[in-house]
């Protein structure tokens, strides 16, 4: 007997509750898959960026940390270079001081001569020692003063330094000639002054007896003399006021030897009636009251020794003492 297979009909309200209840148990499942899923690549993700985020500001503050102490040590080693670097030219400006007063005084004393030694060729004096606080022999003032008379020098640079003939320039040679002409020689128009050329080199021959004159031009007393071919003299237009200035000389002591005739003086330079030392014009010694004594302020001033040839009774050098 067979046994016949019934076929089970289900409605369809029963077909979509059982497709619900199987949805919902699929749903259920994904869900919490999806969400397992989700959950992990947020995970992962986060984690990846909090490291990153982490990594990049530990870095950050390591590397301010760092320069922030290159900064400081920076600053440490500047000040303290900054600090050797100004003591060092304390040190120098000091030094330098120190030295310009001592250069200053041997200047204003006129004993330069201690640092610059004096290389010029000058014949020995004679053995016997003549002080500066003893006059000087009257019978040899008597006989060789008119010397000194035909010294006029308005340089004071030709005062500060030794010189021999040889190394005088031709325009202060003339100033020493132009200084020992008699006046009548000078010609003077308003303004205008003028010295022929062979009066200036018969002047020049008599105080320096060498054959070596040459016209060239020169400044004295603001007075700029050229020299004109046409007329064979020089020429000058004062247009200026002299300042009165001059420089004095006083004998304190003359020797001579076989060959050579030494004046020592007393120089001064007389400003607006007031003495300087040549050196230091800023500061005056004393009034002049006329007639005055430079022997009695010589401490203060300085000195010079001129050597005269004394046979010729020509100017040989001018020293400095």
């Amino acid at each position: 007997m067979k046994k016949e297979n019934k076929e089970i009909n289900l409605t369809a309200k029963e077909k979509k509750k059982i497709k619900e209840s199987i949805y919902d148990e699929i749903k259920d499942d994904l869900t919490v898959e999806l969400s397992k899923t989700l959950i992990d690549e947020v995970n992962k993700q986060f984690n990846k960026e909090y490291k990153d985020e982490l990594k990049d500001k530990i870095s950050n503050e390591i590397s301010d940390d760092i320069k922030k102490t290159i900064r400081k040590e920076e600053n440490r080693l500047s000040q303290s270079k900054s600090l050797k670097i100004f003591r060092l030219y304390i040190y120098i400006f000091l030094l330098i001081a120190l030295f310009g007063f001592v250069i200053y005084k041997l200047y204003v004393t006129n004993n330069l001569n201690v640092i610059v030694p004096n290389n010029i060729p000058v014949p020995t004096v004679r053995t016997e020692e003549v002080t500066t606080t003893k006059k000087a022999d009257e019978d040899l003032v008597k006989k060789y003063n008119y010397l000194m008379k035909s010294i006029v020098i308005t340089d004071t640079a030709l005062l500060n330094d030794n010189y021999k003939l040889t190394d005088i320039t031709m325009p202060e040679r003339l100033k020493l000639a132009y200084n020992t002409l008699n006046k009548d020689k000078i010609s003077i128009e308003g303004s205008i002054y003028m010295v022929s050329s062979s009066d200036l080199k018969s002047s020049y021959d008599k105080l320096f007896n060498t054959n070596d004159y040459s016209a060239v031009d020169f400044t004295i007393n603001n007075l700029e003399y050229k020299y004109s071919t046409k007329t064979d003299a020089f020429i000058a237009i004062n247009n200026k006021e002299t300042n009165g200035d001059n420089i004095m000389f006083e004998i304190d002591s003359i020797i001579e030897d076989e060959t050579y005739v030494y004046v020592e003086v007393i120089t001064a330079l007389k400003k607006n009636d007031y003495i300087y030392n040549i050196n230091n014009q800023e500061s005056s010694i004393v009034k002049d009251k006329g007639n005055i004594s430079l022997s009695k302020y010589k401490t203060n001033l300085t000195k010079n020794r001129f050597v005269f040839e004394k046979e010729k009774g020509t100017l040989y050098a001018i020293l400095k003492v």
